[in-house]
C-alpha cells in the first residue's frame, strides 16, 4: 500500500478577498498565527505533510480545498524505501528528516530545509534536538488553540473579574489582545463590553460636566420630579446613544475598510474591534482632562484593533478610521470656495434683472 506526500502551493484563484479567506483558513484549520499563516503562503510550494495513507492524504487536500487552497499529491513510495534504508544506518551526528525536508522539533511540522520553523516559529538550530518533538498538525484540524482566542469576557469567569482582565489587556496589550478578537466570534459579549465601558465612561464624564456646570453657573435645586425625570431620561438615552454609536461607528468604519481594501473578515470583525476599543472612554473618569484622553486613545485602540484583527496595513487601518474626517473636511473646503463665488453670481444676476 503506497504512501502519500502533500504539498501546499498556493491560492486556488488569486484575488485579495481569496487570499484573505486562505489566510483566514490556514489560521482556524491548522491552528497557525497570523504571521505563521502569511509567511507558509509566501514560501509556497510547501510540503505540510508526507508519508501518509491515502486517507489522511485525502482529509488534508479535503481542507485545503475548503478555504481555497491548492494542492499537489505525490505518491513516495519508493521514497520512503530509500529513506528506511538510510535510517537503518545514519551516518554519525545526522539525522535521516535534515536531508532536504526537516520536521519542526518542538511542533512535528514537516517543511523545506530552513532553521526557523513557519508554523510555531521556533529557531530549530538553538533547540534542543534532546527533547520529543510534539505532536503533529493532523488531529488538530479545525480547532484553534485556547490561547489564539482566549479574551477573559467571552471565557465565562467572573463578571468583574473578566471585565477588568479584559480592560487591562485591551488597553495595555493592544497588539495581542485584537488579534484574539480576530479570531473570536459574536456581537453579543462584544456588544455588550462596549456597552458598559461606554455608560462608565459617558457617566464619568457627565459627573464632572454638572460638577464644573454648577461651580461656574449656580443654579437653583430642581424639584424631586423634574430631577427624576432627569435621571430617568439619562438612564434611558445614555445606553441607547452608546448602542447607536457602536453599530453606526461600526458600519461607517466598515464601509471606509472596503473603500481602502482592508475588509478582510467581514463586518462582525469591525463591529468587534471597535466595541472592545470602547474600552479608551473609561479614561473618561478622570477628572476634567479624562474625556479628552479617553477620545484619543479610542482612536488608537481602534487603528490597532482594525489592523490587529483584519490583518491589514497600519497606514490602511488609519486611513480608514479617518477617512469620514478628509470627507467631511473637503467637503467644507469646497462649501467655503463655491458657495460665495455662487452667491455672487446669484446676487448678481438678480440685480441685472432688476
Amino acid at each position: 500500500m503506497g504512501v502519500y506526500k502533500v504539498i501546499f502551493l498556493g491560492l486556488t484563484v488569486a484575488g485579495p478577498e481569496e487570499e484573505g479567506r486562505l489566510l483566514g483558513g490556514l489560521q482556524k484549520k491548522f491552528n497557525l498565527t497570523p504571521e505563521r499563516a502569511e509567511r507558509l503562503l509566501q514560501k509556497v510550494p510547501v510540503v505540510v505533510k508526507k508519508g501518509i495513507s491515502k486517507e489522511e492524504m485525502e482529509k488534508y487536500v479535503k481542507a485545503f480545498g475548503e478555504i481555497g487552497g491548492r494542492t499537489r499529491v505525490e505518491e513516495e513510495e519508493e521514497m520512503i524505501t530509500e529513506m528506511s534504508e538510510v535510517s537503518s544506518q545514519p551516518e554519525p551526528g545526522k539525522k535521516p528528516y535534515m536531508e532536504r525536508m526537516i520536521t519542526c522539533p518542538q511542533c512535528g511540522f514537516e517543511q523545506p530545509e530552513t532553521n526557523e520553523c513557519v508554523k510555531c516559529g521556533v529557531i530549530i538550530s538553538k533547540y534542543s534536538f534532546q527533547k520529543e518533538p510534539a505532536q503533529p498538525a493532523e488531529g488538530k484540524i479545525n480547532e484553534i488553540s485556547p490561547e489564539e482566542r482566549y479574551i477573559p469576557w467571552e471565557s465565562g469567569e467572573g463578571f468583574v473579574s473578566a471585565f477588568f482582565k479584559t480592560t487591562r489587556d485591551a488597553l495595555f496589550s493592544a497588539t495581542r489582545f485584537f488579534k484574539k478578537v480576530g479570531s473570536g466570534e459574536g456581537y453579543l459579549p462584544a456588544l455588550i463590553y462596549g456597552l458598559i465601558s461606554g455608560i462608565i465612561g459617558s457617566g464619568g464624564a457627565l459627573v464632572w460636566q454638572w460638577y464644573l456646570f454648577s461651580k461656574w453657573f449656580p443654579v437653583r435645586q430642581f424639584s424631586d420630579v423634574a430631577s427624576s425625570i432627569y435621571m430617568t431620561l439619562l438612564i434611558i438615552l445614555v445606553p441607547l446613544t452608546i448602542i447607536f454609536s457602536l453599530f453606526l461607528g461600526s458600519i461607517v468604519t466598515h464601509v471606509c475598510l472596503m473603500i481602502v481594501g482592508g475588509n478582510k473578515k467581514g463586518f462582525q470583525t469591525t463591529f468587534r474591534a471597535i466595541s472592545y476599543a470602547f474600552s479608551g472612554n473609561l479614561f473618561a473618569i478622570i477628572p476634567f482632562i479624562g474625556s479628552t484622553i479617553g477620545g484619543i486613545y479610542f482612536l488608537i485602540l481602534t487603528i490597532i484593533g482594525l489592523r490587529e484583527s483584519h490583518t491589514i496595513s497600519t497606514g490602511k487601518a488609519i486611513l480608514a478610521v479617518f477617512l469620514p474626517l478628509i470627507v467631511g473636511v473637503g467637503l467644507v473646503v469646497l462649501a467655503m470656495t463655491f458657495v460665495p463665488f455662487l452667491s455672487r453670481t446669484f446676487g448678481f444676476l438678480v440685480g441685472t434683472g432688476v
